[in-house]
């Protein structure tokens, strides 16, 4: 059987995947779908119902819980009972107490994703109206839910408050609750106002849920209009359940129940009720029904026709694809490959086609690097010779510095004796470098000893500070890098300088990239003299600034066009120097 399978040709193993895999497949999936297709729409529309009716309660009892929490904090502030129980007679001490008291902004701080608004309607009429302090007035005595929060006598209610803010009036679920002093005395009626904007989204996903109160109020539905309405709650009374025949917004429903009860909010107990059309429900199904034999047949036939029409199309560019392939292994890399599609044998093609453009452009990179290779050693042979043109014999300037070192410290002149020694360090080392890389620690102790003799020569004119972080220490870069940067800044930056110069090196990572600055307050340079420094360095003209030269040039040879070289000055301000280069070495 397997090798009947891999004899076939390709075409016909289409054929026998489609019989397969396709035609067989779906008539048996079109005779169960038209059995069961009734049953389970109308068993998914009840599930999608309780799911939502679920979600509802669930994203809602958060939403509540948060309100709960300030009501019970606020209901046992004896801070906020203390200011509604005190009768004012000066204007100053009620500002006084207004303004320490900050608990309402702290709690709208902390819920302010669910809650809009905390006020307090008091009945002290020494009070001012503050916006979170509200005096009573005839129309509030008026309003249900204060009549319901006095009957509650302290009890937490959920109501419709209607808030008429002059730029945004409207109805807000809200909790309400009767705040009574220590001495029992009814101090004032606390309405906690739940952001419209988070009920909205609680519902943004269940346009046909409402929230009712006990007492057959809609406090919430995505439908604006049925705020504010009242229902006949009676025949959801028995708990949560599914309602085959209910009238809302008359309109004939069915409708699932869900009841969050005191327990769960801590006060009276609110009905989640979402709700469907049985009309909606049944009519996808007997479309669905009609449609499913007249989708499965035309679905066959264009099987049928595509899958004849692909493997045609498959079949020939493979076919192509080979005789290129086989031009490509006979050295041909230059062959065009074009076949149509992005599928995988067009991806295939690109592919092979990239893979012998690779292998024509690694054989060209090989050849070049080659090149750059052997103008890299003439390129650093050169500056070996320009940095030997300008010594004389080593081993007679080290003996003399010697000679003069020991000469100092026998006269008792430690300071010259030592600055004799890092001169001879600094000439010893800057005749040894070449291009083998040396760890930053090193080149590091190299500029300190430069430093510290042009400390040595400049007094208190110059002062410098260098930070490189610890876990750098051993990483590799060129040497002689960092000293010609110091140089040239005390050169030309510092030394023209009236005044105390000030030289400053960091280097840290950044980007995987080793980042060397050099920064100094000396004269600076104009923009125009600064872009005709940059301008040099990038070419082969000799100039003053043979020393930065020499490390762009090393740079440039070493890193290619991994490394950056960046100098920024203004002037009478002072320059920056940052070199950023890869990183080499173990950290």
């Amino acid at each position: 059987m397997k090798i009947w399978l891999t004899n076939l040709k390709m075409r016909k193993k289409f054929i026998l995947a489609f019989i397969i895999s396709a035609f067989i497949p779906q008539i048996v999936l079109g005779i169960i779908l038209f059995l069961n297709l009734h049953a389970m729409a109308l068993e998914n529309a009840i599930n999608n119902t309780k799911r939502n009716v679920q979600d509802v309660k669930k994203n809602l009892l958060d939403v509540l819980q948060n309100a709960v929490d300030i009501s019970n904090k606020l209901y046992l502030d004896k801070k906020l009972l203390d200011i509604l129980s005190t009768e004012y007679s000066d204007v100053s001490k009620l500002y006084e107490d207004y303004t320490s008291y900050k608990e309402f902004s702290n709690l709208l701080s902390i819920y302010n994703k669910n809650i809009h608004l905390i006020k307090v309607y008091t009945f002290n009429p020494t009070l001012l109206d503050t916006g979170e302090f509200v005096k009573v007035d005839n129309y509030i005595k008026k309003q249900s839910w204060f009549i319901h929060a006095l009957k509650g006598d302290g009890k937490i209610l959920w109501e419709l408050v209607f808030d008429n803010n002059p730029f945004r009036p409207q109805y807000y679920f809200s909790l309400v609750r009767l705040l009574k002093n220590s001495y029992g005395e009814k101090v004032g009626v606390m309405v906690i106002y739940i952001k419209k904007e988070k009920i909205d989204e609680i519902l943004s996903q269940n346009e046909n849920t409402i929230v009712v109160t006990d007492k057959g109020t809609v406090v919430a539905a995505k439908d604006e209009s049925l705020i504010g309405k009242t229902i006949d709650i009676k025949a959801f009374e028995d708990g949560d359940r599914l309602i085959r025949n209910v009238k809302i917004n008359q309109r004939n429903l069915m409708a699932l129940v869900g009841t969050i009860a005191p327990n769960e909010t801590g006060g009276n107990y609110l009905k989640v009720i979402s709700f469907f059309s049985k009309k909606e429900i049944f009519k996808v199904p007997n479309k669905v029904s009609f449609f499913a034999f007249v989708v499965i047949t035309v679905n066959l036939l264009i099987s049928l026709f595509l899958m004849l029409l692909f493997s045609k199309f498959i079949t020939d560019r493979l076919t192509i694809l080979n005789e290129k392939v086989n031009q490509i292994s006979h050295g041909k890399l230059d062959t065009s490959i074009e076949i149509l599609g992005k599928d995988e044998i067009g991806q295939l093609a690109e592919n092979v086609k990239e893979m012998a453009k690779n292998i024509k452009n690694l054989i060209e990179q090989v050849y070049l690097a080659e090149i750059q290779k052997q103008q890299m050693i003439t390129k650093q042979r050169e500056i070996q010779f320009e940095m030997l043109c300008s010594q004389i014999n080593p081993h007679f300037i080290f003996n003399t510095l010697e000679a003069i070192r020991m000469k100092s410290f026998c006269n008792g002149q430690e300071e010259i004796s030592h600055i004799v020694y890092l001169l001879s360090n600094l000439l010893r080392k800057s005749i040894t470098v070449n291009s083998e890389l040396i760890s930053l620690k090193e080149e590091i102790e190299f500029v300190q000893q430069f430093l510290e003799i042009q400390k040595f020569r400049f007094g208190d004119r110059i002062d410098f500070d260098i930070q490189i972080d610890e876990d750098l220490f051993n990483q590799k870069i060129l040497p002689f890098i960092i000293q010609p940067l110091v140089e040239n800044s005390i050169k030309h930056g510092i030394e023209p300088k009236i005044g105390k110069g000030y030289i400053s090196i960091r280097i840290f990572k950044r980007d995987e990239k080793i980042v060397i600055r050099v920064e100094d307050n000396g004269i600076g340079m104009k923009k125009e003299e600064c872009d005709n420094l940059i301008t040099l360095l990038k070419s082969d003209q000799k100039d003053a600034h043979v020393g930065l030269r020499n490390v762009y040039t090393r740079l440039k040879l070493f890193y290619g066009n991994e490394f950056e070289f960046l100098i920024k000055s203004e002037y009478g301000s002072g320059t920056v120097v940052e070199i950023t280069v890869p990183s080499k070495g173990g950290e």
